[in-house]
């Protein structure tokens, strides 16, 4: 089965005005926003350079190796995803613009954009996903516990000024969190540019919460959006979705299907599936049901413990936590023996509700309770 890189050099000498958009081309360029552009591309709209000329620099960029290293969790192809698609005919010429990236520690965000014009009449903005920092993660987080997250307030913001500045018809897309921030920017966004947008790619991301969903500006965009999930589906299955979605066939097992170089491809589609794998429904059942039964005040607790915890590390991505795991995990469980006797309470009733909601959904865990005892 083919994969993107394979899209890429099979499909790549097809232009668009041969060939139209289409759902892989669009997680290209949502793959594409994980790389860092600092320096290479600027975030105004008007200033912009083709994918062909923006590879050429990121391949030539004095710190290239230090780009190259996209973390623990962003497949390093990544790279050779971008080199790839500015050198073929189908992506090279499209102008590139509008790169924002941000990290805020205080605000808790992890936001970035950049945006294209494909040149077929329309224009798409891509948003990053959960990068390798460990704020973005926390931010994700949040997604279960605030109204909105940073994030998405700065995602509604960036469509509506890319609309102001581009004339012309919008897609928007992301993988993992970036799937989530295209979808709230294009029901909120203002109804003038919303009737703009044509599609809305969501590619692997997490959900909202129900109230939000119910909102009328997510009702009205729903018929837009285009949701695809990998056959064993953990981000993608947090908290609760709207409109219909596709299954993916992937090549990875567990969490790693997240990646999307495992994705399947046949010719300009991905290779569906009737349904998403038994384990991975189960999880969603699960969580979900834990997260339905904390109460807010239950959750907030329990993400800024476990991420305090983590804080004691002084790590600011998962790769440097990983790198020195023996030193941080010991810096991780002192951590935790020092908590005061109130949260260390709450934190163990919260994982005991998650464990019982465990064993009702997951056979295997119910094997082995009936054998340890």
């Amino acid at each position: 089965m083919a994969g993107l890189l394979e899209y890429i050099a099979w499909r790549g000498d097809l232009p668009l005005s041969v060939a139209p958009f289409n759902n892989i081309d669009a997680l290209v360029l949502c793959q594409i926003s994980y790389l860092d552009f600092d320096g290479l591309l600027t975030a105004g709209f008007t200033d912009r350079i083709p994918l062909k000329l923006l590879a050429e620099r990121f391949r030539g960029a004095s710190d290239y190796e230090r780009r190259c290293d996209t973390g623990v969790l962003i497949n390093n192809l990544t790279v050779q995803l971008l080199l790839d698609a500015g050198a073929s005919r189908r992506f090279g010429t499209m102008p590139a613009c509008g790169y924002v990236n941000r990290v805020d520690l205080s605000r808790e965000e992890q936001f970035a954009a950049v945006t294209y014009l494909t040149g077929d009449k329309h224009v798409f903005v891509a948003y990053r996903g959960t990068d390798d920092t460990i704020i973005g993660w926390k931010e994700d987080f949040n997604l279960g516990i605030l109204e909105t997250v940073p994030a998405q307030v700065d995602a509604l913001s960036y469509l509506e000024s890319a609309c102001a500045a581009i004339h012309g018809k919008f897609r928007i897309g992301g993988h993992s969190k970036g799937g989530n921030l295209a979808v709230y920017a294009g029901a909120m966004v203002a109804g003038k540019y919303r009737k703009r947008i044509t599609c809305v790619y969501n590619n692997d991301g997490p959900g909202f919460r129900d109230k939000t969903i119910q909102k009328p500006e997510f009702q009205a965009i729903i018929p837009k959006i285009r949701s695809f999930y990998p056959q064993f589906s953990i981000v993608g299955m947090l908290f609760s979705h709207a409109g219909t979605y596709t299954v993916v066939e992937s090549d990875q097992s567990g969490i790693m299907q997240h990646d999307p170089f495992s994705w399947h491809i046949m010719g300009n589609s991905f290779v569906a599936l009737d349904d998403f794998d038994a384990k991975s429904i189960r999880f969603d059942k699960t969580f979900n049901t834990w997260l339905i039964q904390l109460v807010p005040e239950q959750r907030a607790k329990f993400v800024e413990t476990l991420f305090s915890v983590i804080q004691v590390t002084d790590a600011r991505t998962n790769t440097e936590l990983g790198k020195n795991w023996l030193h941080n995990s010991a810096k991780i469980v002192y951590a935790l023996i020092s908590l005061d006797q109130e949260t260390r309470n709450a934190v163990l009733k919260t994982m005991q509700l998650l464990f019982k909601i465990a064993k009702q959904n997951l056979p295997e865990l119910k094997e082995l309770s009936v054998t340890s005892k």
